[in-house]
């Protein structure tokens, strides 16, 4: 990320209002949104697939919000799915207001955070995003409330695997 768009993103993070962090019991959470790397085909049904099946056989709401960075996604916008691609943000790496709006429009109760590599579109959607508890890979974003050390070539579905065992493990007085 070049210093321009870094100072960009900075200014726009400072200016989000402060959130009202609340560590989740996992078996109170109804909705969770994920945000994940999409592969350059848009074939993501082993990392959708695996997760959605594991969340709603533990009754969660799961939406599912994606990034390919290529211009042209062939893959439908459904409100439990999307993939987002260049065209669906500027220059500087913001999202378009309607994507923003979509995001901001539901409040979620867990936003896991399943990406391996720094991409500021993904920043933005999760600085965006309306959730009550942020987790996912360790970074220096300030984004995140918990955070897993974890090597970026591991996979994605291992790093779910360990978010939700921790949370699992984890009691909150909340």
């Amino acid at each position: 990320m070049n210093k321009i768009r870094a100072f960009i993103f900075r200014f726009f993070q400072r200016r989000q209002p402060a959130r009202n962090v609340r560590f989740p019991r996992y078996n109170q959470v109804r909705s969770v949104l994920i945000i994940y790397e999409s592969d350059l085909m848009e074939d993501n049904r082993v990392v959708t697939d695996t997760i959605r099946k594991r969340l709603l056989a533990d009754d969660k709401d799961v939406v599912l919000l994606g990034y390919a960075p290529k211009k042209e996604i062939q893959s439908p916008i459904l409100p439990q799915s999307r993939i987002m691609g260049q065209k669906d943000h500027n220059f500087f790496g913001i999202p378009h207001s309607d994507l923003i709006e979509s995001l901001q429009r539901r409040q979620y109760d867990l936003l896991i955070d399943l990406t391996q590599t720094p991409s500021l579109p993904m920043e933005y959607m999760t600085m965006y995003a309306r959730a009550d508890f942020k987790t996912g890979m360790q970074r220096d974003n300030g984004l995140l409330d918990f955070m897993i050390q974890t090597e970026p070539q591991d996979n994605p579905l291992f790093l779910f695997e360990q978010i939700i065992y921790f949370l699992k493990q984890i009691k909150s007085n909340d």
